[in-house]
């Protein structure tokens, strides 16, 4: 395909901007800020874009709280019935998607989850033979064994149909982004066409997230003195692998008294967490400052999910001077260098993961080291050199159509 030569001679990075604007269409289950990892991606996207060149329109079940720079359409949903934070978008019922969409017009339509949501869009695209984008967010194959874990059979075969539905949606793409090597690999195992599969990261906001926003006397109030502060940030969820979390915190408890664990975020799990670690401190979910403080003045960041496809917390910890150890497995395996910018832990494995968090503890020198590694490399993660990458992405696709329409008319 035309978009493959232009991407494989490397990142874009400055946006060039077009003659025209060009109108995308994107179709987003989630556009509410900071709900998740996704929504703070798209709106950390949505953020970077300039204000000529290109003209947005969102179809959504879960339109945003606030004043919104584009024009969103809503469309009818059902609530999740495991998690009614989540919402299932039924554009097919609502004639109103369609009217706006072919009021726009757009040039490009980009969807970010394989839903129904995501199938009008790809249905929208192919009927109208316009260029097609998504962005990959969620490894869905991964959840399957949290909440199938009842059956192996039943979670084997509902793996299987979950990449079997992914691949009805990616193979349609142009281009799907996807956030880290070790998630496309896995793509690309479960049958999916890599040549449309790019790699495009995720970007932290450093000054946010930075080693100057140490607060001692804020974390001492927190946990008491003369602790050492092990911190997990995430929704809190059973796919996040809460039961290996549990795991070391009852490993580390029996081998140090002055191990103190904070947790911070809020979920359909946190009951679990709090029964099963009564003695670390609960948080809630945070604001950005506050959890600012939180990452730069804790001692290690522990992150165990085996889920993610990118793990926007652990880059966030980076960027505040936080030493990590992570699963080697998913998004983090793509971020982190081991032993270098963070450390990596067997998937799963409670004593792994407790030895590389005391290695930490015990070598204050080394554990510095890795955060200063850290942190320099998430100051080359910006969201606007990300966003200009996919802007140039949307206009080598929409170019190309125009290229193909030209032809065609000078053939007849």
């Amino acid at each position: 395909m035309y978009i493959n030569s232009v991407i494989s001679s490397g990142k874009l990075n400055k946006i060039k901007e077009p003659a025209t604007k060009i109108k995308i269409a994107i179709f987003s289950d989630v556009l509410r800020e900071n709900l998740d990892g996704v929504s703070n991606t798209l709106y950390n996207f949505i953020k970077n874009i300039p204000d000529d060149g290109y003209e947005l329109l969102f179809i959504t079940p879960y339109p945003p709280l606030n004043k919104f720079r584009y024009p969103v359409v809503c469309c009818p949903y059902i609530s999740f019935p495991l998690n009614n934070t989540y919402r299932f978008a039924f554009p097919q019922i609502s004639k109103i998607v369609k009217t706006r969409l072919d009021e726009f017009r757009p040039d490009l339509v980009h969807f970010t989850t394989p839903s129904l949501l995501g199938l009008y869009a790809v249905k929208y695209a192919k009927r109208n033979r316009l260029p097609l984008v998504s962005t990959y967010h969620t490894h869905f194959a991964a959840y399957v064994r949290y909440y199938f874990r009842f059956s192996s059979v039943l979670t084997s075969l509902m793996q299987k149909l979950v990449w079997k539905i992914a691949g009805w949606f990616y193979d349609r793409c142009d281009l799907t982004l996807v956030p880290t090597d070790p998630v496309k690999e896995d793509m690309v195992n479960a049958g999916i066409n890599g040549e449309c599969l790019y790699i495009w990261g995720r970007g932290v906001n450093c000054d946010l997230y930075n080693p100057s926003k140490k607060d001692t006397d804020y974390v001492t109030n927190l946990t008491g003195k003369g602790k050492k502060r092990l911190l997990f940030v995430s929704r809190i969820v059973m796919e996040k692998d809460l039961k290996t979390l549990t795991g070391i915190y009852n490993h580390l408890r029996e081998i140090r008294s002055d191990i103190v664990f904070i947790i911070t975020g809020d979920g359909p799990n946190l009951n679990y967490l709090k029964k099963n670690m009564p003695a670390a401190v609960f948080t809630g979910g945070l604001a950005k400052e506050e959890l600012a403080k939180v990452y730069a003045s804790c001692d290690v960041f522990v992150f165990p999910s085996i889920t993610e496809t990118f793990g926007n917390v652990v880059l966030e910890a980076m960027a505040s001077g936080l030493p990590v150890v992570a699963a080697a497995q998913g998004g983090p395996k793509g971020i982190i260098r081991n032993r270098k910018t963070g450390l990596l832990a067997e998937p799963e494995d409670v004593t792994d993961f407790s030895s590389r968090i005391l290695y930490l503890l015990n070598n204050q020198v080394y554990a510095k080291k890795v955060a200063k590694n850290a942190r320099e490399y998430a100051l080359n993660q910006r969201w606007d050199l990300l966003t200009a990458d996919v802007l140039n992405y949307y206009k080598r696709l929409t170019d190309t159509v125009e290229e193909e329409n030209d032809d065609k008319a000078i053939v007849k």
